[in-house]
């Protein structure tokens, strides 16, 4: 099997992304580095809320610390910003490639209407702009997929939320402790056969998935394994939540076996959910074995939140390259965003 076969695994992955996971508990020790070392010119706790723009990779940063940090967070991914957004309101800006045009215009919106800002970038037209302007610059190292870079966007961040005292008790030692113990367990060289993440690959090899979180809890790691899944393994991956989609999605399983034959649905757990949804899980899981629905359960790495949610979405990265591996597709490229692009920039 080529999970199992690293001469295999490189040749199919001339780019790296395995590495890049492999490698992923010092890209967040060297971000909380980074994070540890940049002063602001204001404090993060003057804010009402934390207004992230981005778009992608970079978005989904906002995503998480909505989940982890002691401030509303709300998350724009557009030209835009809400008409909701003022002053009182910290815009950060999140661009890995410093070029997105969207997120670019969103911070200009910011800027107009006299909002403080961070941006956060490898460089590019995003480092000119706060030169020119004097706004802080949040500098994360190159030469990775932005979905690939996601400690070094979201733990330096992380660091200076804690510092500023919103993100309660955080303990990084341990946390970064606890994902280097999870690489033990997931990593490329450990055979399929005690490997949890390459066992649901081929669980869902040929396989739609649909991948169900948690308002509120688990959504942003049902909606980071969809995107990792369209991104890595280049097909089709559908999210939704609890309690929500028991108000329309349940029906559409009436059908059951007859219409899902290539679906399968992931029912993801952290022992965080509310009470309430925690039954509806079940009871869902129940209708699944009445239509004939097939579906898999992961639960969520033991320890506290921050272990579980950016745990969960770790173990979501690894499963989303194993299945790219056995789809025998180049996990990095992303041909069709990239052909969407040129046609955008012709177009003017």
């Amino acid at each position: 099997m080529i999970l199992d076969e690293l001469d295999e695994i490189n040749e199919l992955d001339p780019q790296g992304m395995v590495e890049d996971l492999d490698t992923f508990p010092e890209q967040c020790k060297e971000a909380v580095s980074i994070g540890a070392d940049k002063d602001l010119p204001f404090d993060l706790d003057s804010f009402g809320r934390i207004v992230v723009t981005g778009m992608g990779g970079s978005a989904i940063v906002g995503d998480i610390l909505s989940r982890l940090i002691d401030l509303p967070v709300t998350t724009n991914r557009g030209y835009y910003l809400p008409n909701s957004v003022d002053e009182n309101d910290l815009l950060l800006a999140i661009s890995y490639s410093g070029n997105t045009e969207e997120t670019l215009s969103a911070l200009r919106d910011g800027l107009r209407r006299g909002m403080s800002s961070v941006c956060l970038s490898t460089g590019g037209k995003m480092e000119e702009f706060c030169r020119e302007r004097s706004l802080p610059l949040v500098k994360i190292p190159t030469g990775h997929q932005p979905r690939a870079s996601t400690g070094y966007m979201l733990f330096p961040l992380l660091k200076l939320f804690s510092e500023a005292g919103l993100v309660g008790t955080i303990d990084f030692e341990a946390l970064l402790e606890d994902i280097e113990e999870l690489k033990e367990n997931w990593k490329s060289t450990v055979k399929t056969e005690n490997n949890p993440a390459k066992k649901l690959a081929k669980e869902f090899a040929g396989k739609v998935p649909i991948i169900y979180g948690t308002k509120g809890n688990t959504e942003v790691v049902a909606y980071r394994w969809k995107t990792q899944i369209n991104e890595n393994a280049k097909q089709p991956g559908y999210w939704n939540v609890f309690p929500e989609l028991n108000h329309n999605e349940t029906v559409g399983y009436e059908l059951g076996s007859k219409i899902m034959e290539n679906g399968k649905a992931v029912m993801l757990r952290n022992g965080l959910e509310l009470e309430r949804n925690q039954l509806r899980m079940e009871i869902m899981e129940d209708l699944f074995e009445d239509e004939g629905i097939d579906y898999s359960l992961v639960r969520a790495p033991e320890g506290d939140k921050f272990t579980k949610i950016v745990g969960q979405i770790y173990f979501g990265d690894y499963f989303s390259v194993y299945l790219a591996l056995l789809n025998d597709v180049d996990p990095s490229p992303v041909e069709l965003i990239e052909s969407f692009k040129k046609r955008l920039k012709e177009a003017g």
